[in-house]
C-alpha cells in the first residue's frame, strides 16, 4: 500500500516484519496464570503478561504503564517465571532496577509470589561480594543511585533482561542505561503521552536499545 501511494519501494527488517506479523494477529491476548505461580491474575493482568512475552517474542522492549495499584510487579514476576520455566533465565538473569525504597518490596513480592525464582539483592556495604554470584540467579535487584556507581562490575555479566521501575528516573537524555529491553512505569501521571515519548527516546538513544 505504501509502495502504491508513495511510488517508492519500502524495506522493513526481517525483526520487524515479524513484529507487525505477530501485531497483527493479537497481542492482546490473555495468558493463564503460569504453574508455581502463586497466586492468581486478574484478566487484565493476564492480559499485561501477554504483552511482556509478546515483547520478548518479538526481541522489543516496551513499556507497561498501568496506573498505581494495578500489579505490575506480580505481572512481571509472573513474566518472568516463564522466562525461567523455559529457560531463558539460565546464566543470564533479569536485571531489575528500582529506587531503593522499593527494593525490599520486590524481594518480598517474589518470595511470596514466585518462590521458584532465586533472587539477589545488590544492596548495601557488602554488596561487592555478591557480584560473582549473579550468573547463579534468577533476578538481580539493585537501585538508580547503585547502578551508576557499580556499572562496571555489572557490565562484567549478560542479562536476559533489564527492568526499570519508577522509569521516571531515565527521562534525563544523558542517563546511562545499558542494554534497556523493558520499561514498568506506575505513576498515574508518568503514563501521559509526553512522558511515554520521553521513555521511548530513551529507548532509541545510541541506536542500542529498542
Amino acid at each position: 500500500e505504501l509502495q502504491h501511494n508513495l511510488g517508492m519501494t519500502w524495506q522493513v527488517s526481517d525483526q520487524l516484519q515479524q513484529f507487525v506479523q505477530k501485531f497483527k494477529q493479537g497481542y492482546q491476548q490473555q495468558l493463564p496464570t503460569p504453574q508455581g505461580f502463586q497466586g492468581e491474575l486478574r484478566p487484565y493482568q493476564q492480559q499485561g503478561l501477554g504483552w511482556l512475552q509478546f515483547l520478548r517474542e518479538t526481541q522489543h522492549g516496551g513499556i507497561l504503564a498501568d496506573d498505581m495499584g494495578l500489579g505490575k510487579t506480580a505481572q512481571t514476576l509472573a513474566h518472568l517465571l516463564m522466562e525461567k520455566q523455559a529457560g531463558y533465565l539460565q546464566d543470564s538473569p533479569a536485571l531489575i532496577v528500582a529506587p531503593t525504597s522499593l527494593m525490599h518490596n520486590w524481594f518480598k513480592e517474589a518470595e511470596k509470589f514466585t518462590p521458584e525464582l532465586k533472587v539477589l539483592l545488590l544492596q548495601g556495604p557488602d554488596r561487592h561480594q555478591n557480584f560473582e554470584q549473579i550468573p547463579h540467579y534468577d533476578i538481580v535487584l539493585t537501585t538508580y543511585p547503585l547502578l551508576a556507581r557499580d556499572e562496571e562490575q555489572l557490565k562484567q555479566y549478560e542479562y536476559h533482561q533489564l527492568i526499570l521501575d519508577e522509569a521516571q528516573n531515565i527521562k534525563n537524555p544523558r542517563a546511562k542505561m545499558p542494554g534497556t529491553k523493558m520499561v514498568f512505569v506506575g505513576l498515574q501521571n508518568e503514563t501521559e503521552i509526553d512522558n511515554l515519548v520521553a521513555y521511548l527516546k530513551q529507548f532509541d538513544k545510541d541506536g542500542k536499545k529498542k
